[in-house]
């Protein structure tokens, strides 16, 4: 399975009626949208609405069966009218030209655990990183979730959550990393995780500290990110 976190700039002046447009197109057109992804072999896209100090993004977690580019060609593929939409959203919302895709996505945590079977509610967000902080992101994600690997199960399971990814995207604006969390409750998962001093999630939150801008807070809750689309939602009514 391949999963990533992707992060999509809101262009100045853009509602949040514009942002939430495709999801209601999605939504209408359940049956057009089962067959676009089916071709580019998306299994489960969740999309979530952040407002930032840098502007508003939609950030959207994806699971398919296929390579990140060969995904992204599939729905370049204007054959199918929601398709051409969702390029032209894309572009129009985004800013994204399809002539230039975004950069690959690089995962630094990717964990889930084995004992959940069942899907979860999700929550997705991002911060700005540091640059020239990548290759020590990359390490502190092999050491945290490779190396430590039962005392971050152990974490995960005490916050109820069961899936983590965590994506670094090289940008023009810098490092960013895209978070994606599923749990119980993963609102009140990260309420749980940023109040805790256990010695795990303190060791995390500090190496935190050396990656991120002062004012990327884990200590802190997240601030409130509205859920905007869920494929399992639409896809029930295929």
């Amino acid at each position: 399975m391949i999963r990533y976190v992707l992060p999509f700039p809101v262009q100045p002046g853009k509602s949040e009626s514009d942002v939430k447009g495709l999801a209601n197109l999605f939504s209408s057109r359940p049956a057009e949208y089962q067959e676009s992804r089916r071709r580019a072999g998306v299994t489960l896209e969740r999309a979530y609405l952040q407002k930032t100090p840098m502007g508003n993004f939609v950030v959207t977690y994806v699971e398919g069966t296929k390579s990140y580019m060969e995904t992204l060609q599939a729905l370049m593929d204007r054959s199918l009218d929601i398709n051409q939409r969702f390029i032209d959203h894309l572009k129009d919302v985004h800013g994204m030209d399809e002539t230039q895709p975004p950069p690959a996505p690089e995962n630094v945590i990717e964990w889930a655990d084995p004992e959940v079977m069942s899907r979860q509610r999700g929550l997705a967000f991002l911060a700005p990183g540091i640059p020239g902080t990548e290759d020590a992101g990359r390490a502190f994600g092999r050491e945290a979730s490779v190396t430590r690997l039962a005392e971050f199960t152990a974490s995960r399971r005490a916050l109820k959550q069961n899936l983590e990814i965590v994506t670094l995207l090289e940008t023009p604006m810098g490092p960013i990393i895209a978070v994606y969390l599923e749990g119980e409750d993963p609102i009140q998962g990260n309420a749980a995780f940023a109040a805790s001093q256990q010695p795990f999630d303190r060791w995390f939150k500090d190496e935190c500290k050396k990656l991120f801008p002062p004012e990327v807070n884990f200590d802190e809750p997240l601030p409130p990110v509205e859920e905007v689309f869920d494929s399992q939602a639409v896809l029930a009514k295929a």
